[in-house]
């Protein structure tokens, strides 16, 4: 025990020194995470609008009514400004992304039955300018028409057209919002975008970090350490599973801190269920690293090792769905012989809340992949570390 923890010890030591393999298997999973689960989100976030009311008169309660509506707060934040200028030099320094100034003779407009309008001000994004002006153009259409109906057909139209919008408020919104494609969620099942790639980058680079322990024993063949080992007096054994176990802790650290910084950074839910997320995590990993050592056992260098696992694990990345949403339509059930298949669609799982039975079915199957990965690789361990070129 002594000898495996210190060889544990000293295989973390070495890692906390190499600073480019950190940066790769943690800083570059964080970046295309950032990049993917940015481009393709399909989250309406509220527009930031300045207002100022400088209007008082009998339309001010329907004003305030409308920017308190909970019907609109999922497309606008309104906030309060002291006078027109404010609001201009708030959308202007990108404080707002729309601003809104209501005239004081609003209310007096309508009484007198003109065209009334407010004062707006776009802001640098389209989408924003739009979901802002939805909501002005829908309220200011509606009480032009009212007043036009009063004048034309008198008090009688005006109650008939308030119990017409009464009986329509509960199921209507103020913006209708669809997206082309694959649907509403683009494609990203009961995810978001950024928890979609969240999962398929976490996974991705584990499987990179269980080949770290591949790699370790490599060097330490190809430099003739393992040859020393044998004539310590210490089990050879302990060693070679301490240099396993070193890497299975980096990927370890790797999972906290892509878990942790997506989290608090990013805002991406994964769902609470922290247990199944590090029981997924380490069957990955084992997989991972099992998978590596199998491959290994095969090659006659680290840089052939490297060159062919990477391929091996972007294309299961691939075909798993991980880089192209709804690729499963287009070259069948290929993913499911995958690791990143099961893995993925487990995190997924927990991510929806849509109930453990289905994180269950697919852990298992990836915990049985990880055993017999596991399996062959104690199988060929003899062929990688006394394999001689």
């Amino acid at each position: 025990m002594l000898v495996w923890s210190t060889t544990v010890y000293y295989e973390l030591i070495k890692y906390s020194r190499m600073r480019s393999v950190l940066i790769l298997l943690i800083g570059l999973p964080l970046l295309l995470i950032l990049l993917l689960g940015s481009a393709f989100d399909t989250e309406i976030k509220p527009a930031k609008v300045a207002l100022y009311v400088a209007d008082h008169g009998e339309m001010r309660e329907s004003i305030d009514r409308l920017w308190n509506d909970d019907a609109i707060k999922p497309y606008v934040k309104v906030l309060d400004a002291g006078s027109e200028k404010e609001v201009q030099d708030w959308v202007r320094e990108g404080i707002a992304d729309y601003g809104v100034h209501i005239p004081a003779n609003f209310s007096k407009q309508i009484s007198a039955g003109e065209t009334a309008s407010w004062f707006t001000y776009s802001g640098r994004y389209e989408e924003k300018n739009l979901a802002a002006e939805a909501v002005v153009n829908g309220y200011l259409e509606n009480a032009n028409m009212r007043m036009a109906a009063l004048r034309t057909l008198g008090p009688a139209a005006s109650e008939a057209f308030d119990d017409d919008r009464s009986s329509t408020k509960a199921t209507e919104s103020p913006i209708l919002t669809h997206n082309l494609g694959y649907g509403d969620n683009q494609g990203f099942g009961k995810t978001s975008a950024i928890q979609y790639y969240s999962a398929a980058y976490l996974i991705m680079f584990l499987l990179y970090g269980g080949m770290s322990a591949a790699i370790a024993l490599l060097n330490q063949r190809e430099s003739g350490t393992l040859q020393r080992l044998y004539a310590l007096p210490s089990s050879f054994k302990a060693n070679v599973f301490g240099i396993i176990a070193g890497a299975m802790l980096l990927a370890a650290f790797q999972a906290v801190i892509i878990v942790a910084f997506t989290t608090f950074v990013y805002g991406v839910d994964w769902g609470g269920h922290l247990g199944w997320i590090a029981l997924i995590c380490l069957f990955t990993t084992a997989a991972g690293a099992g998978f590596a050592i199998i491959v290994s056992s095969f090659v006659r260098s680290k840089k052939t090792l490297q060159s062919l696992f990477t391929i091996i694990v972007f294309s299961m990345t691939f075909v798993s769905g991980g880089m192209v949403t709804g690729i499963d339509q287009m070259i069948g059930s290929v993913g499911k012989f995958t690791i990143n298949y099961w893995a993925n669609e487990s995190l997924r799982e927990i991510m929806s809340n849509t109930g453990l039975s289905g994180v269950s079915h697919h852990v298992g199957i990836l915990g049985l992949i990880a055993l017999a990965l596991t399996i062959i690789a104690v199988i060929r361990m003899p062929k990688v570390v006394k394999y001689h070129a």
